[in-house]
């Protein structure tokens, strides 16, 4: 009697346990669904050469309107919307928040704190659950632009010349905090239209079909890597 009672009560205890209340799972974090990008890409591209001394260096531009923006954004939207996100493209005042947001190539740190406000009222006014923000990449305190056109001369002759469409792509949340971070390192040959020799003199080199075909080239690179960029980023 008293093994039957034990087996009983042992019994009990496995329905009563097997009744209790699951336990609590954590709540999914909610799904990031509508997203607003921003391009802060220039509206000129820059032509640089580095000589042997810093006395046959030359910096100039030229400018390009809003299509390197144009790219960044239809690339950004590409990649999002394979991921099944609505889009938004967000209009800003493209010089204003670029002169607020600080990049530096070599770490690619990108500080946002100055934008945190204009972001979150962009969300607000949208209704977003994040934001994807692409600024090209630049070097504190010295001249030298992400998206650009290096040519690297020797004595009295130009050694090779590069393309570098260097940008980098954030994702932002809902506060303009940093989600995550990824940014462009590619570098492809830059040759004249008519693949005419390169001169030493940097703008002598700049004609109109020679900067068209630069325009171009960036464009597409832009797109393609603003959509490989995105599609990497983790939020």
């Amino acid at each position: 009697m008293r093994i039957s009672r034990t087996v009983f009560l042992s019994l009990m205890v496995l329905v009563l346990a097997g009744c209790s209340a699951p336990a609590k799972k954590a709540a999914p974090a909610p799904k990031v669904n509508r997203v607003g990008v921003i391009s802060l890409l220039p509206s000129e591209l820059s032509y640089q050469k580095f000589g042997v001394t810093k006395y046959n260096n030359e910096v100039t531009s030229r400018p390009v309107g809003d299509v390197f923006n144009v790219a960044a954004r239809a690339g950004a939207q590409s990649a999002l919307r394979v991921s099944g996100r609505s889009v938004i493209q967000l209009d800003v005042d493209v010089p204003t928040m670029t002169r607020h947001v600080q990049s530096y190539p070599g770490s690619l740190e990108v500080k946002v704190e100055q934008i945190e406000e204009e972001v979150q009222t962009l969300v607000a006014e949208h209704k977003l659950d994040a934001v994807v923000l692409m600024v090209e990449t630049i070097e504190k305190d010295k001249p030298i632009k992400g998206i650009r056109v290096v040519v690297r001369a020797g004595i009295g002759y130009v050694d090779k010349a590069e393309i570098m469409p260097h940008f980098t792509m954030l994702a932002l949340d809902k506060n303009g905090k940093r989600l995550s971070m990824v940014g462009v390192t590619s570098s492809y040959p830059a040759n004249r239209a008519a693949d005419a020799p390169w001169v030493y003199t940097l703008a002598e080199n700049l004609d109109a079909p020679t900067h068209d075909q630069f325009t171009k080239f960036l464009q597409t690179a832009i797109e393609s890597e603003a959509e490989q960029g995105v599609m990497s980023l983790s939020f």
